[in-house]
């Protein structure tokens, strides 16, 4: 019996990709979420005031990277080698940074500035790069790096995810080799399993409405 425990706010956000790992392996744990009113006396308890928060039995955890790190590491799902570990480190850390930008764009720019987003910053910008960066690994026909899923390519499709729910159309369709990836992780029984219910289809990518 697993003794892992998630706090987030009840969006999917950066507590997803922790949801993703875990439903992903098979490993049981407690989806806990801000309650409404109750962030104010939660946030001080928590180091850097933030969430996602982890817990493993008595030990705590905030940060996603660490928390993803921490997981890897304890479930076989961060390279073989060091080299491998690196090359993770750096698509985890890539992702991150065209992640931080789309989060900017919604919280601050999001009713003028979605159809600039869609037609030029992710067809020109973000899914170029992605796809060459997937490429690096045997064409893009299995994962980031390796022969193993690892923590960065739970990042890639949850990035991915929130752009198809902007606008499947004008995501992936010109990005045959980034698409196929999408639909093969997606396809992932535990993965699908937890995508399709009502838990995960009631919560939205972010709190502004996306």
């Amino acid at each position: 019996m697993s003794n892992y425990r998630l706090l987030y706010f009840n969006i999917k956000g950066k507590g997803q990709l922790i949801r993703l790992f875990l439903h992903d392996h098979g490993i049981e744990f407690t989806d806990d979420t801000v309650p409404d009113d109750g962030w104010a006396a939660i946030k001080p308890t928590l180091p850097f005031g933030q969430v996602p928060a982890f817990w493993d039995g008595d030990f705590s955890m905030v940060q996603t990277a660490a928390i993803m790190r921490f997981l890897s590491r304890k479930h076989g799902a961060y390279g073989t080698n060091d080299t491998e570990k690196a090359q993770i480190d750096m698509a985890y850390d890539g992702v991150e940074d065209f992640y931080v930008r789309y989060i900017r764009f919604i919280y601050d720019d999001f009713a003028a500035g979605k159809d600039k987003y869609l037609a030029e910053t992710v067809p020109e910008s973000v899914l170029p790069t992605l796809q060459k960066l997937l490429m690096r690994n045997k064409n893009g026909e299995g994962f980031l790096v390796g022969d193993k899923i690892s923590f960065a390519d739970y990042h890639l499709f949850q990035f991915l995810d929130a752009l198809m729910d902007l606008s499947a159309l004008a995501c992936l369709e010109a990005f045959p080799v980034l698409k196929a990836y999408y639909e093969r992780i997606k396809a992932r029984p535990n993965i699908s399993k937890f995508l399709a219910s009502d838990l995960n289809q009631k919560r939205t990518f972010n709190g502004a409405g996306h």
